[in-house]
């Protein structure tokens, strides 16, 4: 079932800092949590429900969620799906078939790997500060692919999981 950040306690900020990300909070959001909530209906969605065939919105759900994981991806399960989503879009265009696998792949008891202490320069207020729809959407891919280059110890793992996933949906295609 998928998770309202609304229902969640977000990280503190310090001054208007978010202490997991790093964002700049305007004084108009109390947390980094509704300056994301913030963007989501521009995006088309009204909480953090992945809608199939948006790759765009995965992507940013999943770099968010990659830059707060002491809420986001607190289980083993939870990481794996942002990581190899983010992994996805980054390197696999989003591909709807791809996220489908690995949505039928996911279980419990993967490993949970820690995340680096560093989780990317750019932040969803990098996002925040797009002017139009088009350089939101360069934006989003942008601080995506700087996320996903923070997380460069666990390409490998990550890259390996993606492969089981459509190893996985190969075999179920062959029955």
């Amino acid at each position: 079932m998928p998770r309202d950040l609304r229902t969640l306690m977000p990280p503190p900020l310090q001054g208007r800092i978010c202490t997991e990300c790093g964002a700049e909070v305007p004084p108009c959001f109390s947390s980094c949590d509704e300056l994301f909530m913030s963007l989501l209906t521009p995006l088309g969605m009204t909480n953090v429900d992945l809608p199939e065939g948006n790759p765009l919105v995965r992507l940013f759900v999943d770099a968010f969620a990659m830059q707060h994981p002491a809420r986001s991806c607190r289980s083993s399960k939870s990481y794996a799906a942002h990581i190899t989503g983010l992994c996805c879009g980054i390197e696999h265009g989003g591909s709807q078939a791809m996220y489908s696998a690995l949505q039928r792949w996911l279980h419990v008891g993967l490993p949970r790997p820690t995340e680096p202490a560093f989780r990317g320069e750019l932040t969803v207020r990098y996002v925040y500060d797009a002017g139009d729809g088009e350089e939101q959407a360069r934006r989003i891919h942008e601080w995506a692919e700087d996320v996903w280059r923070a997380y460069a110890a666990r390409h490998e793992l990550v890259r390996g999981w993606v492969q089981q996933a459509l190893s996985a949906s190969a075999q179920r295609g062959k029955r």
